[in-house]
């Protein structure tokens, strides 16, 4: 049974809008003051039992266990503890004894029907010998045959003492057979209601002291997460990871809004409809998130499926229902990026002030990871451009290569791509690519500007350029990683290549990839000493200098690339 608790956050309940006045509240028959007449055996059990439960912090078990000892004080035979179901304002059953199940699953009592929706309305605890009178309790089941006497005793936090806080109903039967319940029954389990009250307010607060430690831990977690990567899609999806697990939400979603249109697209799904949802869009200014959108301030609806203002299009298309969502908005220099958004507590509870907090932190911590990484994307793309005029610069030197550096990086990507590179690797690999032929600016024109085929001594002079190029970055520090692309990519697999002739796993895998992308691109171009070759024919010059000339794996990835039409042919 999805029981939406009250009790598991701090906000005070709106049945309070429903009761009478206090002034109409019926004098407690029984209470913490009539504990005088109490026998003494009675009151070393109820301080016995008092004590145990202030052990008890957590949820889980401390429902159960007020029932046990709540049974044991008063000798019962069956029983339940009862709370209030948030969402519809209906008592349901959090702890039984000896009650069949489908009674467990399926009681839901509205305030003020049946004997525990009167106690519920008017605090009053009752006992209950013979038939129960339907007349004064309404809509009231009647009395199992094998119950014999009962009570209902309401958990009130007396903090407000004008108007008690209804935290639970306790009900206990004796069964046919054994002595009835007594009036100093009901005195004792009312007087022990009294201390679960102050239990349960004691679990609360210890839970909202443990949460809040688990939420600044998560925060503590992102800020790391942002500081070590300027990756935006893994950040902002270990963000949303963080929030759904730390708010016990079934899903959620980071929204960035389209400058150009208003639209809000999913751009962060994680939840059982995230492939689905994944870069679709939402019209401007439609459903909650819209709203948040469009104002610039959080939403907690809390039941979505009778809100108007709930876009019931997405639960169309997807397989899950929106029973309530929390949405907040992500900001950056006054102005609305984005929205963070999410759906349905697991534990069915609903979303309150505190999860609105959590959340709006966790959405500051995005606005940031988004203001970083278009800087870093800004300042990266700035960095590109200009390895570009560097690279086309020296190509300009030699008319015969023309856009070879260009279709040795986009093959290179390519390859990269099938060996399930990581973006950091992908990026330094544009890079290097690029660079890779840099050297070429300390060989003479007359060698590069030959149109027939090289002698000997000129040969041996165009094989430095790997170790020119390097030099001339070596002392550059960004462009540190990228020196592997430069200095290797002449070598081969063998160990006739140069300019050191390394084999195998000898050489780095940065050099032995470019190997293959350069060789690829220089057979299918043309030059001014032969016709270049198709992409079928090179392909099959490839494959069989594979395990000789270039490493299997990089080869077999090559075939996959241009098998996927990734990389398209210069030459048919």
């Amino acid at each position: 049974m999805d029981i939406k608790w009250r009790l598991s956050h701090t906000s005070k309940p709106a049945l309070k809008a429903s009761l009478p006045p206090p002034s109409s509240f019926p004098e407690p028959t029984f209470g913490p003051e009539s504990l005088l007449p109490m026998r003494t055996p009675d009151l070393e059990s109820l301080f016995a039992a008092s004590a145990d439960l202030g052990s008890s912090p957590d949820w889980e078990t401390l429902y159960p266990k007020i029932l046990k000892m709540a049974l044991a004080l008063v000798n019962a035979t069956s029983g339940s503890v009862m709370l209030v179901e948030e969402s519809s304002q209906r008592l349901a059953i959090a702890a039984s004894e000896n009650l069949p199940p489908a009674v467990v699953n399926e009681t839901q009592t509205r305030i003020g029907e049946g004997v525990a929706g009167w106690v519920a309305l008017h605090r009053q605890p009752l006992l209950l010998i013979g038939p129960i009178d339907s007349k004064q309790y309404p809509k009231s089941f009647p009395k199992p045959d094998q119950i014999a006497s009962s009570l209902c005793v309401p958990i009130l936090d007396h903090s407000n003492p004008n108007v008690p806080e209804l935290l639970g109903i306790i009900n206990l039967a004796r069964s046919i057979g054994m002595p009835p319940l007594t009036a100093n029954d009901l005195r004792l389990i009312t007087a022990f209601a009294t201390h679960a009250a102050i239990a349960i307010e004691n679990a609360r607060a210890y839970n909202q002291i443990r949460r809040r430690a688990t939420q600044s831990q998560h925060l503590i977690e992102v800020s790391r997460d942002i500081a070590k990567s300027l990756d935006v899609d893994d950040v902002l999806t270990s963000i949303m990871e963080r929030a759904v697990e730390l708010l016990s939400a079934e899903s959620g979603s980071l929204f960035l809004v389209d400058e150009q249109t208003g639209e809000l697209e999913f751009q962060v799904v994680v939840g059982p409809a995230s492939q689905k949802l994944l870069h679709t869009r939402l019209p401007a200014g439609v459903g909650i998130v819209g709203l948040t959108a469009q104002e610039g301030k959080p939403y907690i609806v809390n039941n979505a499926q009778t809100d108007p203002r709930h876009y019931n299009q997405v639960d169309n298309d997807t397989t899950l229902v929106t029973h309530s969502l929390l949405s907040v908005p992500l900001i950056d220099k006054e102005r609305v990026i984005g929205v963070i958004e999410v759906l349905n507590k697991k534990d069915g509870t609903l979303f309150d002030g505190a999860d609105c907090d959590i959340l709006t932190a966790f959405a500051i911590q995005s606005a940031i990871v988004l203001n970083n990484a278009k800087l870093y994307s800004e300042l990266r793309r700035s960095f590109a451009e200009t390895v570009r005029i560097i690279a086309n610069a020296v190509e300009a030197r030699d008319p015969y290569t023309a856009g070879h550096t260009n279709r040795v990086t986009q093959i290179a990507l390519a390859i990269a791509s099938e060996l399930n590179w990581t973006r950091e690797q992908m990026e330094i690999l544009e890079i290097g690519a690029y660079l890779h032929d840099i050297g070429k600016i300390g060989v003479s024109d007359a060698i590069l500007r030959k149109p027939d085929h090289l002698t000997l001594e000129e040969y041996n002079e165009m094989k430095k350029h790997p170790v020119l190029g390097a030099q001339m970055l070596r002392g550059i520090s960004a462009l540190k990683p990228m020196l592997p692309y430069v200095l290797y990519h002449q070598e081969r697999y063998d160990g006739k290549g140069y300019p050191f002739g390394l084999k195998s796993d000898e050489i780095p895998i940065e050099g032995r990839l470019l190997a293959v992308a350069d060789t690829f691109d220089a057979m299918t171009s043309n030059r001014p000493y032969r016709a270049g070759l198709s992409q079928a024919q090179a392909i099959e010059e490839i494959v069989s200098r594979r395990g000789t000339q270039f490493d299997p794996d990089i080869v077999d990835s090559l075939l996959s690339a241009c098998s996927k039409g990734i990389i398209q042919p210069i030459i048919e």
